[in-house]
C-alpha cells in the first residue's frame, strides 16, 4: 500500500470531526511586568455508534518580570460510550505537567458513570460517578499511587444559539486517606464574534487539600482567548 494512501487512512476519521484551537496572550508594563500565554487544542469524533472521541489539550506560559513564573500542560483523551438516551460511560486518560505546581508528571486513568439529568434545547446538566487512578511523580523527588473515588456535575446554558455559558464542578476523594482531597470549578462563557471564531472567557479555581510540600492549596487562571472551530 502506498504511503500517501496509508497517510489517507489515517486522517479519514478527523474529516468528520470537530476542532477548535484557541490562542491567548495577557500582558502589563509599567510598575509590574506579567505576560501569559495559552494555547488549546481540542477534537471531538463521532461514531456511528454514537459513542465519541474527545481530545483536548492546553499550554500555559507566564513570565514575571522577564523570569518564567508558570508553565503547565495538560492532555485529555476521553471515550464516551451510550448505554442509552440518558445514561452513558467515560474512560478517560489524561497526563500532566506542571513543575511550579510540585508535579514533572502526573498521570490519571478515570472510569465513569453519567446521567443527564436535563437535556434541553436551552439548558444542560449531567452527573458523573467514577473511580480514578493517579501517579504523581514530585519535582522535589519520589512518586506516589492514589486510589480516588471521583464525583463531577457539568452544566451548559445556551443563550443565544451560537452563544454558552458552561461550568463544571468535580471532586476527588482518596480512598485509603480521607484528608486527601481536591476539588475544581470550571466556567466558561462563549461570545460568537463572526464566522467560526468567537471569544471566550473562562476562570479556573483548583483546591488541594494536601498539595506538595511548599505549595499553595488554592490555585486560579482566568482566561481570555479567542477560538476558531472548524
Amino acid at each position: 500500500m502506498r504511503p500517501a494512501k496509508v497517510l489517507g487512512l489515517l486522517l479519514l476519521p478527523l474529516l468528520g470531526a470537530t476542532h477548535k484551537v484557541e490562542l491567548g496572550y495577557f500582558g502589563t508594563t509599567g510598575n509590574t511586568n506579567i505576560t501569559s500565554l495559552t494555547a488549546a487544542y481540542r477534537l471531538q469524533y463521532p461514531l456511528k455508534s454514537g459513542d465519541k472521541i474527545h481530545l483536548r489539550g492546553d499550554v500555559l506560559y507566564s513570565t514575571r518580570r522577564g523570569k518564567k513564573s508558570g508553565e503547565r500542560y495538560r492532555l485529555h483523551l476521553d471515550y464516551t460510550h451510550a448505554l442509552s438516551s440518558t445514561t452513558y460511560t467515560v474512560t478517560g486518560l489524561s497526563f500532566l505537567r506542571n513543575v511550579f505546581g510540585g508535579y514533572n508528571q502526573q498521570y490519571n486513568l478515570s472510569l465513569a458513570l453519567g446521567y443527564r439529568l436535563q437535556d434541553r434545547t436551552k439548558q444542560r446538566f449531567d452527573l458523573l460517578v467514577g473511580y480514578l487512578f493517579r501517579r504523581d511523580n514530585y519535582t522535589r523527588g519520589g512518586s506516589d499511587n492514589f486510589n480516588y473515588l471521583k464525583g463531577e456535575l457539568k452544566y451548559r446554558y445556551r443563550l443565544t444559539k451560537r452563544n454558552t455559558f458552561k461550568t463544571r464542578l468535580s471532586f476527588i476523594e482518596n480512598m485509603e486517606r480521607s484528608q486527601d482531597f481536591e476539588s475544581q470549578w470550571v466556567s466558561a462563557l462563549s461570545i460568537w464574534i463572526v464566522d467560526a471564531f468567537h471569544l471566550k472567557v473562562s476562570f479556573e479555581l483548583k483546591y488541594d487539600h494536601l498539595p506538595p510540600p511548599s505549595k499553595k492549596r488554592v490555585d486560579t487562571i482566568t482566561k481570555g482567548t479567542i477560538v476558531y472551530s472548524f
